[in-house]
């Protein structure tokens, strides 16, 4: 059982779907109680029940989250807003944190609306399968223009099967039913060009088919309900009621978001229509290559992130990946780092990899975007956690801090990365370790702290009495990173303790990037300390 004055009950993301919940049901109570209580759906209540404003509470609720779900991706624009808002705050001498806090929602309140569609799309779906039931069993005979059956005991499936809410709703189900299969976790870790697939070119058709789903007029409302009040049936000096169409308002719900969303995205089309070229790439192993784009970008931030498309490999995939380097007055290209894993990025390593094809290579760039760690920089206290190539937005955060100079935010950064091997480090260490010697230069003592911890140690390493060949090459040429170098994972609870105690009068900004596991964990930490604030963002 949920404790609602709990603390996490209380968190911002709970906080939101409390007021989501809250706000669902009263756009389905008031469409019921409509329905019920309205003379003019008196009629079609005798016939159909309870089931009509079931099915038109669940449908109101319907269409308010299939248009609000399409606000969420209209990247450009919230970006645009959201660095606007900041810059305004900043300048103003005020904290931006509520904002950041407010746009880095729009992946879960997307999340939120897809799961209210088809929560919602499964009670209609119900309760019109009811109504199909009660429209012929309770078919008016005095009235005949009120009834959507044709005849008395008409089939069921007929109605469902043979008409255009029946049929347009069927359809609307097992696009549903794809999209939710294939945007599960355990899908799309596995097929994601099939979760990419389906996701973008199956909403759209869904979108159409949920404008032309209420355009039958199979659903009739009496339109001389003053001059007829309904019931009186035996009043033989009022005239007879009479019966139009219900007008359906679905294309209004959808229309408006999804002009904004065309918009949004004629914008970013016409943006990443000039393509560029990569000018040099760089294999660190085990299985991390660096890719630099010597060309402008932009409005680009540490923190941000940029969708990339390979025509050679397929000319309708876009992947995203963090800058691990943006351009500044001093550099005009920009780098990401990627995990070769996946069959894309397996695909652009064989061909970058070929020296004399890598000119013939076009890459299309859209963004930069923003992320959840895009208030690093403006943060007076940051703790920053990463695993594996989860380190890339912080990667960009200390090249940043070395190319302009630390000078101002963050006064304190504390940075803990995890890896399973040595030789993951190897292709971070050199922005790391100039960042110490930087800090040791700097004015201000104790503004850094860095802690690297190997997970999956190698046999005969230091933690056994010796050092592995990764480890001597770190001792090296590194020194500093071999210094900090721990073994094992991280005993969380005995670090946030401590960073607790030194920090219990001001404000904390924890950024974690990483598997799943890894953010599950800094949640629960964060859960207990009322003035760590977390952001967190997911590669797995």
């Amino acid at each position: 059982m949920v404790n609602m004055f709990s603390s996490r009950w209380l968190r911002p993301s709970c906080g939101f779907h409390a007021v989501w919940l809250l706000v669902n049901g009263i756009i389905f109570w008031n469409t019921y109680r409509l329905y019920k209580g309205q003379p003019q759906y008196y009629y079609l209540y005798q016939i159909l029940g309870s089931g009509l404003c079931i099915s038109r509470g669940s449908g109101a609720v319907l269409n308010v989250s299939c248009a609000l779900i399409l606000l969420p991706t209209c990247k450009q624009a919230i970006t645009s807003i959201h660095l606007c808002c900041c810059h305004f705050l900043n300048k103003c001498g005020l904290s931006s944190r509520r904002i950041r806090s407010f746009f880095n929602q729009t992946e879960r309140f997307h999340i939120t609306c897809a799961i209210t569609v088809i929560f919602a799309s499964v009670v209609h779906t119900g309760a019109h399968l009811v109504n199909a039931v009660n429209c012929s069993r309770y078919y008016n005979h005095r009235w005949p223009d009120v009834n959507i059956a044709d005849s008395p005991g008409q089939d069921a499936f007929q109605l469902v099967f043979k008409t255009v809410p029946g049929i347009t709703g069927v359809l609307m189900m097992l696009i549903l039913a794809l999209i939710l299969v294939t945007s599960a976790s355990w899908f799309r870790t596995r097929h994601y060009n099939t979760f990419y697939y389906s996701h973008h070119f199956l909403f759209g058709p869904f979108l159409v088919l949920l404008v032309f789903h209420p355009t039958s007029g199979m659903l009739k409302e009496q339109t001389n309900w003053r001059d007829h009040w309904p019931g009186n049936a035996d009043d033989e000096d009022r005239p007879p009621p009479v019966f139009i169409p219900m007008k359906g308002y679905t294309w209004l719900y959808v229309t408006i978001p999804l002009a904004f969303y065309l918009v949004d995205w004629s914008w970013r089309r016409v943006s990443r229509r000039q393509p560029v070229h990569v000018t040099r790439v760089v294999v660190h192993e085990p299985d991390v290559i660096e890719v630099v784009v010597d060309r402008w970008m932009s409005h680009s931030q540490p923190g941000q992130y940029v969708l990339l498309q390979c025509p050679v490999i397929s000319g309708f995939e876009w992947h995203p990946f963090s800058l691990s380097s943006c351009c500044d007055l001093t550099h005009a290209s920009w780098t990401v780092h990627m995990k070769t894993r996946g069959d894309w990025c397996k695909q652009l390593k064989s061909l970058l990899g070929v020296e004399a094809r890598r000119d013939d290579i076009e890459l299309y760039v859209d963004g930069p975007f923003s992320s959840p760690f895009c208030g690093v920089l403006n943060s007076k206290t940051v703790i920053c956690i990463a695993g594996g190539i989860g380190f890339t937005p912080f990667l960009c955060v200390i090249h940043n801090l070395i190319r302009n100079g630390w000078h101002a935010r963050p006064d304190r950064l504390h940075i803990v990365f995890c890896v399973q091997t040595a030789e993951s480090l190897l292709w971070a260490s050199p922005a790391i370790d100039q960042l110490i010697e930087d800090a040791w230069a700097s004015p201000v003592p104790d503004k850094l702290e860095i802690r690297l911890h190997i997970t999956r140690p190698a046999p005969g390493g230091s933690h056994s009495g010796g050092f592995s060949p990764v480890e001597n090459l770190l001792g090296k040429k590194y020194p500093n990173l071999l210094r900090r170098l721990e073994y094992g994972r991280p005993k969380w609870s005995e670090l946030f303790t401590s960073w607790k105690e030194s920090y219990s009068r001001e404000r904390v900004d924890v950024f974690s990037c990483g598997p799943k596991e890894l953010n599950r964990q800094i949640e629960q930490m964060c859960r207990t300390i009322s003035n760590f604030t977390l952001a967190y963002e997911s590669f797995s």
